[in-house]
């Protein structure tokens, strides 16, 4: 389900015209919790300081490294606490952090954490097993950091962003590095062979010549190793079985939007909901208030568009007459106002426009 919201559903909704249910959906996609942002920010500042150190030879410098990445988090938490209206109108270019949006701010332990892991992936960073061995020696090129690609595995399009590719001139190696400023997962094995298949593919590098290594910036720990070609084999079965299963569920892509909730499965794992960016219109109790909250954050006031009784049996009456009106309009006259998937308030905003059109 967080799926299809994310890759398919949002995008829907990123015109002023789309349906409300569907422009929250687009905004709601560019939520970011404080430890992605970190994360994200973390990968910015070291592919910045990486190509200022090729380009000058400047030495890096753990207290200003630092206070461009604290400066960056203030300067994002200050945009989301006092910007809500902002990101309403423009979710790419304005910030909004989950915490703030649905807490309504950061509880201080959390603000702790951030500045211990702030202080910890860059003094790790600056004794990595890579930038000491690696570039401050000199001896190896970085060919790609921090980019989109893509490559084609058995006809299927395998999407990926490597943090860091270079070559060893010295060793005539070939070495991919992934900064991670959260825990290991059993995951990275397999993300890093995917990167070694994209090498193998792009560069016509042996896989037996790719070292793939992973700096856990938070703890100080890297673990590098030479992919096999049986993990090879196995990554390749499961990005098959993968892409299967994604074109069985494209099949149901077809239907309304506002029966989506319908036809995919939703987890059973409450805790996972409560820290998903879409609870806002996927859970029941959440729904009314966060599609209200976004209709007055846009300046549409839901008391100013109040559909009485009278016009329901009113256009009911009309629309059995033979009137011609849209499925949505069509599909409310029919239904019960509260046993949809869909909020009252969409429901009563879209009837509401159409009748002060007619």
């Amino acid at each position: 389900m967080k799926g299809v919201f994310n890759y398919y559903v949002a995008k829907k909704g990123e015109f002023e015209n789309s349906p409300v249910f569907l422009q929250l959906a687009w905004r709601l996609k560019h939520l970011k919790n404080i430890y992605l942002l970190l994360g994200d920010l973390v990968h910015q500042v070291i592919e910045s300081e990486i190509k200022t150190l090729y380009e000058t030879g400047e030495v890096l410098n753990k207290g200003k490294i630092k206070k461009e990445l604290n400066d960056r988090i203030d300067d994002i938490y200050n945009q989301a606490k006092n910007g809500i209206e902002l990101w309403y109108k423009d979710p790419k270019e304005n910030h909004m952090l989950f915490e703030i949006y649905y807490d309504g701010d950061l509880t201080n332990t959390t603000k702790q954490l951030i500045k211990k892991k702030v202080d910890n992936c860059i003094e790790h960073f600056l004794h990595s097993k890579t930038l000491n061995d690696q570039i401050y020696t000199g001896r190896s090129k970085v060919m790609e950091s921090e980019k989109f690609r893509s490559f084609c595995l058995d006809g299927i399009r395998v999407i990926l962003s490597a943090d860091l590719i270079y070559y060893d001139d010295y060793n005539d190696l070939w070495g991919i590095v992934d900064w991670k400023t959260g825990k290991e997962s059993a995951f990275d094995p397999v993300q890093l062979s995917i990167y070694g298949m994209y090498v193998e593919a792009r560069y016509g590098a042996k896989i037996s010549d790719v070292i793939v290594t992973n700096e856990y910036l938070e703890t100080g720990n890297s673990k590098s190793y030479i992919v096999d070609s049986s993990e090879i084999n196995q990554v390749k079965t499961l990005v098959k079985q993968s892409a299967e299963r994604i074109t069985k569920l494209e099949a149901n892509l077809g239907i309304q939007s506002d029966k989506i909730m319908d036809v995919f499965q939703k987890t059973e794992n409450q805790n996972v909901c409560e820290r998903c960016n879409f609870k806002a219109i996927c859970l029941e109790n959440y729904r009314d208030k966060y599609i209200n909250k976004f209709l007055t954050g846009i300046g549409k006031k839901g008391a100013d568009k109040e559909v009485k009784q009278g016009d329901i049996e009113l256009m009911r009456e009309l629309v059995h007459s033979g009137m011609p009106v849209d499925y949505e309009v069509e599909g409310y006259l029919e239904e019960n106002l509260y046993a949809t998937e869909e909020s009252y308030t969409y429901k009563s905003e879209r009837f509401s426009e159409f009748l002060s059109r007619h």
